[in-house]
């Protein structure tokens, strides 16, 4: 088991292999060849997106209901539920612009005075970090601002980052979000049964990127019903005694933002569960602040048609 421990951490240490875009139709191809998009501005990708976005909600009924039935399982419950129909419709530009952007050149977000201060803190500390996200904004790009700084992160990703890539627009997604990893010298773990891994590498004081809004087994009073969320981040700050950082990707026009929150150090919480439902907080207050911009909690991979407005049960497995 030692020896299992010790390879798995030496290849999570190992740089994301090269990965070419796979062959595409036309129409695929043009849209998602990085020397193409380099020469179209962010600011037109961004409107032209925007504009797709408002024509979805008035000719798709499909992804309307989609999209309101997303809202309705973010906000009810809170003091946004009365704001359901404006922001599916804000949800689905959000998601259409979200599309666009990660097609274009992966920019390093900007951080305002206070996320800046909280971040250089954080890294000048020498300690071990968990950075905590929400899957929100335009969250692939925000350790983009980690890299920047010469810091190696280690992110934990769904599985389907390590498919091999097929002909098509997936395939060629796959691709670009290793590539992407690639060239900022960030590494990828598989989400799934990573714990001791992601423990063994915060004993020795590295970045670890673990999202929060995922499925899991403690109930938690969240977004103003019970949600069943993985309770991960807490267990391993507490056994680690790494620092838990909130992180927030955002956009304001076409351009990145970073917000940093306040560090969570877990010698300050009387255990794992205060310092889960302190984590929780924080990002409750983010979602609400800009709920259209989270992801549909219904989708592949997520809660899958287990979130409503009442909570979020955790799905059945495959």
């Amino acid at each position: 088991m030692q020896l299992e421990q010790e390879a798995a951490l030496a290849a999570a240490k190992e740089p994301v292999a090269r990965c070419r875009l796979p062959r595409a139709e036309p129409r695929v191809w043009l849209g998602t060849t990085l020397p193409l998009r380099r020469l179209l501005p962010d600011r037109l990708v961004v409107r032209r997106a925007e504009r797709r976005g408002r024509e979805m909600w008035e000719q798709n009924p499909t992804e309307r209901e989609r999209a309101l039935a997303a809202m309705e399982a973010v906000v009810g419950g809170t003091s946004r539920s009365h704001e359901v129909e404006l922001l599916a419709r804000e949800h689905l530009i959000e998601t259409k612009v979200k599309e666009a952007m990660f097609w274009q050149p992966w920019a390093v977000p900007m951080l305002d005075r206070d996320s800046e201060t909280r971040l250089q803190a954080v890294l000048d500390g020498g300690r071990a970090v968990i950075l905590s996200s929400s899957h929100m904004g335009p969250y692939s790009l925000g350790l983009s601002a980690l890299s920047a700084r010469g810091r190696t992160v280690f992110s934990t990703v769904a599985p389907w980052v390590f498919e091999q890539p097929q002909p098509g627009y997936w395939g060629r997604r796959i691709a670009r979000r290793r590539t992407e990893a690639r060239a900022r010298r960030e590494r990828l773990v598989i989400s799934s049964g990573s714990f001791e891994l992601l423990r063994a590498l915060l004993e020795e004081g590295e970045l670890v990127s673990v999202f929060f809004s995922v499925p899991g087994g403690r109930r938690t009073r969240f977004l103003g019903k019970p949600v069943m969320l993985a309770s991960g981040t807490a267990r391993l700050a507490h056994l680690t005694g790494a620092l838990v950082l909130p992180l927030r990707s955002r956009r304001a026009g076409h351009r990145l933002w970073l917000d940093v929150g306040e560090a969570l150090d877990p010698a300050g919480f009387s255990g794992v569960d205060e310092l889960h439902d302190s984590l929780a907080a924080v990002h409750e207050s983010w979602i609400l602040e800009l709920p259209a911009t989270v992801e549909d909690p219904n989708r592949q991979g997520s809660w899958e048609q287990s979130a409503t407005a009442e909570g979020w049960s955790r799905p059945e497995p495959r």
